[in-house]
């Protein structure tokens, strides 16, 4: 007998949780089998999926003798499957002139298809206040990929990629609209979820702003700091040019009125444990570092060297294989922290080089650095796959765009 409540919710945005009447749904451990797939695809494709289409979804990178008989076959593991829930006594799966739905009798509410509406319905929107509540609406219901489990297959890779369209789009608008509307506390929130999900997409620059207008210049100044490391350390690419924008408005703004050099101090001291041994930085840091540094031994003749510690296999090429390296690079990145002196400092260059900025130093004394590392790596073992290239800091040339440039020859070996 027909159930005139029955309920079927699917999230498929950022996450995986079908439940009927709040039940849940689950129907084989693993979310990639056949069965899953075909239970997914009925629930996202609310009007019906064609049976050729099915087949298309399930098996086209397979070869599979009868794609008709392996269908039936899944439909009739799914009915099993369902029956054997603790849900109202039905048959989900309806069938109909080539057709595959779920029982029209079933209510269905799925966040995909539900943002996909209101998406569209914001954007062809005319009147501007109906338009930033569905831009609103649409927004909250987006919290990542469409079945982001199901990434390799071609029907859900689709839907992902229409879907994160739609929503950088609304996004976008409804970021402007807040901007507008001087609406900073929104617009961080909402720039600030958009980061959550898509660190990469440079929503950062939308949050920054916002920071900076609601006058939290602390936590802008560390917004722009993680971006640009991570940035660096993920992509090996710089800061947006818009984000850099932001950040030369914070400087701008930033006023820390005091005739107390003692306050000074406090605000610049924001570490409460000063870490021994060279300072480990990140490689913009470092950049930014040694152009500094470059003029200030300029004026007092101090010697300076730049040290590169590669990692290799062993017998003289770079090390590539990524759980040996990872745990190489851990060691030697706290080897050289604990080898060096307190005013040297050093960063990550690439997957398996450090660089080393020794001040105050002979060429000797650098060679004594290499042995101090060699000697604190955990194995003797470990010191063959080590190699070292020193080179002077040039004291002639400005302090430019030229120093990065001797700085990446000199670590690429060039």
């Amino acid at each position: 007998m027909y159930d005139s409540k029955i309920l079927i919710k699917a999230d498929f945005l950022g996450k995986l949780d079908i439940t009927c009447n709040d039940v849940p749904i689950v129907l084989e451990r693993n979310n990639t089998t056949k069965v899953n797939q075909l239970f997914q695809m009925l629930v996202y494709y609310t009007n019906g999926i064609a049976r050729d289409q099915v087949i298309y979804n399930l098996f086209h990178n397979e070869e599979i003798a009868d794609e008709s008989n392996s269908l039936r076959a899944i439909v009739f593991r799914l009915r099993k499957s369902l029956a054997a829930l603790d849900i109202p006594d039905e048959d989900y799966v309806y069938i109909k002139r080539g057709t595959y739905s779920i029982n029209p009798f079933v209510t269905i509410e799925c966040d995909a298809v539900k943002f996909e509406e209101l998406a569209k319905n914001a954007l062809g929107a005319e009147d501007a206040k109906e338009q930033q509540k569905l831009l609103e609406e649409a927004c909250a219901l987006y919290n990542g990929d469409f079945l982001a489990t199901l990434s390799g297959y071609e029907w859900v890779v689709t839907t992902q990629v229409r879907l994160k369209k739609l929503f950088d789009r609304c996004l976008k608008q409804l970021l402007e609209i807040y901007e507008l509307q001087k609406e900073y506390k929104k617009m961080y929130e909402l720039s600030h979820k958009a980061n959550d999900i898509y660190p990469y997409d440079g929503w950062q620059t939308y949050e920054m702003r916002a920071l900076i207008e609601v006058g939290n210049t602390k936590d802008a100044l560390k917004l722009y700091e993680d971006t640009e490391t991570l940035m660096f350390e993920e992509l090996g690419v710089s800061v947006a040019s818009a984000m850099n924008d932001q950040l030369d408005r914070l400087g701008a703004q930033i006023k820390n009125n005091t005739d107390m050099i003692s306050e000074v101090k406090r605000n610049l001291d924001t570490s409460k444990e000063e870490i021994q041994g060279a300072f480990n930085c990140t490689y913009p840091t470092f950049v930014e570092t040694y152009r500094y540094i470059k003029r200030v031994i300029r004026r007092s003749g101090q010697a300076a060297w730049l040290m590169l510690c590669t990692i290799t296999d062993g017998k003289g090429f770079g090390l590539n294989d990524s759980d040996r390296l990872e745990n190489l690079a851990e060691e030697l990145s706290e080897a050289i922290r604990t080898s060096a002196r307190g005013g040297d400092m050093y960063a990550r260059y690439s997957n398996n080089q450090f660089v080393v900025l020794l001040l105050d130093i002979t060429q000797e004394d650098c060679v004594l650095v290499q042995a101090r590392i060699n000697e604190n790596l955990s194995k003797e073992s470990r010191k063959r796959y080590i190699q070292y290239h020193l080179a002077p800091v040039n004291l002639a040339s400005a302090g430019t765009d030229a120093d990065t440039a001797e700085l990446q020859d000199m670590v690429k070996g060039e």
